[in-house]
């Protein structure tokens, strides 16, 4: 298997954002193998409403939910490359992230007025914006209120698009400086720490549009179509993603271990154990998530499909194969106790992307981590509320909070 001309290993960055092109593509060509792809379908994903909870599998079917992880992954990565951002840890489990979130709500349409917001941030902050890049990518979990004025905005529909444009590069505005104090309140534990910014800045705007008369309610569908299509080519990604980092990592698995002994607090894998070794990781981690909802037999869904890509993309910067296990069992373990049931759809999900305070198990142990892990799935399930359900990253906003609980806690044993 020929990796030369893919990878180059005196310039990870570039090897990079080869590996994430050649990902996109994937998706592109899956559209066109999946089923009949068409642009109306990708269109009408483009101008629905979204937020929680939606499926994209739904609203524009599965091939042109393909399409669209392709088309936003390739905006992400264009925005990073032109930025002059260096490709990194970082850059995969942000850019896996919001492609996996392209089946739960992200689209080309909600995104560029997000991203245009933080670029204009960096222009006022005097900041390059490759200092902000990542972050204007994440923030497009903002994205449904981007498509809440597009659709009921109550004017023309010029109007509502300006409205929705609008909307878009405030909330891209203002969560760069929202997630530098958030960021502090728990110390890295929450790897999701623009989700948690993201929420304060949502509860503000939706609550000056509350204050013009809009109002916003919770939204629910959910895909449970073509399950062995989405599970056949989530396995095929991951093993040659695997099997790519084998090679890379000249045939062997050194430095796996070293991964799974970090706790995952701050950490970019690459940084400190190599491209090759990082990949491996992803795989792994990307599987335990496609294993997990096998085991509780669940519904590979959109939403779902956003947890398992953002397991993957974060096994380059701070998940590893086992403090995302610990989290999981403290879920599974408090499901014995709790009214709610694993196969909530709701629950599904939530468990994977619950998976974003995993370092509070790689730091202080198995223990805290299973105990992380009920503590989020408790607060998660309350919180949507509190940004009107616009959030797309709320498991990001709960986790902030769950994160900054059990550190607070866990410092009173854990003397540093």
């Amino acid at each position: 298997m020929k990796l030369s001309g893919l990878i180059n290993k005196e310039n990870p960055s570039a090897s990079i954002k080869n590996l994430l092109i050649l990902i996109a593509l994937y998706h592109c060509i899956l559209a066109f193998v999946a089923g009949s792809f068409h642009l109306n379908d990708l269109f009408k994903i483009c101008i629905s409403e979204c937020g929680l909870v939606t499926d994209t599998i739904i609203t524009g079917g599965l091939s042109a939910t393909l399409f669209n992880i392709g088309l936003v992954m390739i905006i992400a990565i264009a925005a990073v490359y032109y930025s002059g951002a260096s490709f990194s840890g970082n850059s995969l489990a942000c850019i896996g992230m919001t492609a996996g979130f392209s089946a739960f709500g992200i689209n080309p349409v909600n995104m560029i007025p997000v991203l245009a917001g933080t670029w204009m941030y960096s222009l006022l902050a005097k900041e390059l914006f490759s200092k902000n890049v990542h972050v204007g990518i994440w923030a497009c979990c903002t994205g449904p209120i981007v498509q809440y004025m597009l659709v009921h905005g109550g004017y023309s529909p010029m109007i509502n698009m300006i409205l929705a444009v609008l909307t878009g590069i405030i909330c891209g505005f203002l969560v760069p400086p929202f997630s530098v104090f958030t960021a502090k309140m728990h110390e890295g534990m929450n790897l999701y720490n623009v989700g948690f910014a993201s929420g304060f800045v949502l509860i503000f705007v939706s609550a000056v549009l509350k204050g013009f008369g809009y109002t916003f309610e919770a939204l629910s569908s959910w895909n449970t179509d073509h399950q062995l299509w989405i599970i056949i080519y989530l396995e095929i990604m991951f093993v040659l993603w695997f099997i790519a980092g084998f090679l890379l990592n000249g045939k062997s698995f050194h430095h796996l271990k070293e991964i799974g002994n970090r706790s995952g607090q701050k950490c970019d894998f690459i940084q400190t154990d190599g491209l090759g070794a990082t990949m491996m990781n992803m795989a792994i981690v990307g599987e335990i998530a496609v294993i997990y909802i096998l085991v509780i037999k669940g519904n590979f869904s959109g939403p779902v499909l956003a947890g398992i890509y953002s397991m993957f993309g974060y096994g380059a910067f701070g998940k590893q194969y086992k403090n995302v296990v610990w989290i999981l069992l403290g879920i599974v373990v408090l499901s014995f106790f709790s009214v709610w049931s694993l196969q909530d759809p709701a629950v599904q999900f939530s468990a994977l992307l619950g998976t974003c305070i995993s370092p509070v198990g790689g730091k202080y142990g198995i223990l805290w981590g299973m105990f992380a892990g009920m503590v989020h799935i408790s607060i998660v399930r309350q919180t949507g509320s509190f940004h009107s359900w616009l959030n797309l990253y709320n498991n990001g906003f709960a986790g902030g909070i769950a994160s900054t609980i059990v550190l607070a806690v866990a410092k009173i044993f854990h003397k540093e």
